[in-house]
């Protein structure tokens, strides 16, 4: 961990269009340049940790879907883990990022410490001490979804500091400190977060943030278990006790009534495609009913951009959002039509005979990903396999309406945890701990986004009458909403060990049998199938052939492939890390 220690450098260079949007932050520091003789500086400091979430102005990538079974390009940064195909580096950005930001925290700590001591008043600098706290959980919690169990740093590091050459802490570990600090967080942050402060962290957004962790581990361990537990990882698993207070933590949130879904399909400009422009927010020119993102309430914690101050985004994060998260057929299938029903269940499906017919009777949040493109009543042409994009749609999430900024000047708000978060973890969490959730509970969480995206309500009668799982179709909603948000899906597919699954299988990228595709060659030729066809794909009018587009062949996915190794460098430096298994 030697990078610990490294102060105040830039640590990458942007050398081509994708290193530019996968770039993390550059973490030029202000810290240990400031005094800390008075609260104004404590806050600076502070507010200097805001640089850490990890928004599309520099790591656009970090929202990608691209590494699982959605993932329609299999070249650049990503895809290669996704395939299993990854070998260990020698360096980790994510590693070395956040190991320099917790060591900027860690210092305000020491500092505030010092502060106290010296005279000076807690309650002077308490909200930045809880920002401080905050963004200790932050970054240990990322860590942790990356490597599992790693060093938890909770001190100010230098070059004969123990804690650079001790052994990794356990996930297990890991988690009770993130807890830990989140609770202090809690405790003395700001109970809002308005007006100017818009942006900074509440302690409401605390704790939404601890509900999201305590999902995350308390399934991590009831599905995965000890499977990516490094050699000597001391286990203690507490999966019910996080999921029951992953439900309580949700409600708590939901309860406070600070936060609502920004649903405006009232309006008939909208088109019931609310949930389309929530994402491009900005002036009113840009969506068509005339709402600034003032009226929307649904972010919780989000970093907040500004186009008339000049605090744009600055990357080609919608530019290259739009081509490269295009969608799988899986993807693309896991919508449902509008009677609620997933398509092999509804008879308002229309089948596969043209490209338009997948998207009739659809859930509303398909069209808003990805429906811009598709022709009325037609097909567009299958592009030749290649490691680019392999698919004819493209993503809409986060793109810019009808030219309303150009790339790089856009400023719509960026959410890293929304509010229909909050009430899917809430659905998920209780059905996990009781196996069973009521329609009054579905109609405080799911259903209020099935309205959004003008789908019918799901119910237990839904469920029996189709003989269908309710945790599956609430996994489904989750999967839909927070499509290519904050890594959800690629989070929520290993959580639920369905990764190995979903991605150690062929690719589809379309549906061939019974489709214009089948007999046009202006529209498919057959001989740039170079993986070939799948004579089984389980689709929504039964098992068909489909288009290969990455075999398994080229997928070695495995449960190692949960965790990303820990940097050679590291191990080099530190002999008494463990490697994570299978690496």
């Amino acid at each position: 961990m030697k990078r610990i220690i490294i102060l105040f450098s830039a640590v990458l260079l942007l050398v081509s269009c994708e290193d530019e949007f996968l770039d993390l932050n550059d973490l030029d520091s202000v810290t240990e340049q400031v005094y800390f003789d008075e609260p104004q500086n404590f806050v600076d400091a502070s507010n200097n940790f805001y640089r850490g979430l990890h928004s599309p102005q520099s790591t656009g990538g970090d929202g990608f879907d691209m590494i699982t079974d959605y993932g329609t390009e299999l070249s650049g940064y990503f895809q290669d883990y996704g395939q299993g195909i990854n070998t260990p580096t020698d360096t980790d950005l994510y590693w070395n990022n956040a190991y320099t930001y917790l060591r900027d925290i860690n210092l305000l700590l020491q500092k505030a410490d010092e502060y106290v001591a010296d005279g000076g008043s807690m309650d002077d600098i308490s909200e930045s001490v809880a920002t401080a706290y905050f963004f200790r959980a932050y970054h240990h919690f990322r860590l942790l979804k990356r490597f599992g169990g790693v060093p938890i740093v909770t001190e100010v590091t230098n070059v004969d500091s123990e804690v650079l050459f001790a052994p990794r802490n356990s996930r297990y570990e890991v988690v009770e400190q993130v807890l830990a600090d989140l609770e202090l967080a809690i405790a003395d942050l700001p109970e809002t977060a308005t007006g100017s402060d818009l942006g900074k962290i509440s302690s409401i957004a605390a704790v939404a943030y601890k509900a999201r962790v305590l999902l995350f581990e308390g399934t991590w361990e009831k599905y995965v278990g000890t499977v990516t537990d490094f050699d000597g990882s001391e286990t203690d698993l507490n999966s019910a006790a996080y999921i029951a207070e992953a439900v309580t933590t949700a409600k708590a949130v939901m309860d406070s009534g600070q936060f609502e879904i920004w649903n405006k399909n009232d309006d008939p400009s909208m088109n019931n495609n609310s949930y389309k422009w929530l994402f491009t927010l900005e002036g009113p020119d840009s969506n068509p009913g005339g709402y600034t993102k003032a009226s929307n309430n649904e972010f919780i914690i989000q970093s907040i951009f500004d186009f008339d101050s000049g605090n744009q985004i600055r990357s080609m994060f919608t530019q290259i959002n739009f081509g490269r998260n295009a969608p799988t057929q899986i993807a693309l299938d896991m919508y449902s039509t509008l009677d609620g029903l997933p398509i092999e269940k509804s008879p308002l499906f229309e089948g596969y005979a043209t490209q338009a017919d997948q998207f009739k009777n659809r859930d509303r949040r398909m069209w808003a990903n990805f429906g811009e493109l598709v022709i009325e009543d037609g097909s567009l042409p299958i592009p030749v396999i290649s490691n680019v994009n392999n698919s004819n749609l493209s993503n809409q999430k986060f793109t810019t309406w009808n030219g309303y900024r150009a790339v790089r000047t856009e400023a719509y708000n960026y959410p890293h945890l929304r509010y229909a978060e909050i009430l899917l973890t809430y659905a998920e969490a209780l059905y996990e701990r009781d196996g069973a959730i009521s329609d009054a509970d579905l109609d405080i969480s799911v259903n209020i986004i099935r309205d959004r995206a003008n789908i019918a309500p799901l119910t237990n009668a839904l469920v029996a009458e189709n003989n269908l799982d309710m945790l599956e179709e609430i996994r489904r909603e989750r999967t839909v909403e927070l499509y290519m948000e904050d890594n959800n899906h690629w989070n929520d597919i290993r959580r639920w060990d369905v990764a190995v699954d979903l991605i150690n299988k062929d690719l589809v990228g379309y549906v061939i049998e019974g489709t214009e595709y089948e007999n046009d060659a202006s529209l498919f030729d057959p001989a740039t199938a170079i993986y070939g066809f799948v004579n089984d794909y389980p689709s929504g009018v039964g098992p068909v052939k489909a288009l290969i587009i990455d075999p398994v062949s080229n997928r070695p996915y495995s449960h190692k492939n949960y965790l990303w190794p820990l940097p050679i460098n590291e191990l080099v430096i530190n002999t008494n890390l463990v490697q994570n298994p299978g690496w």
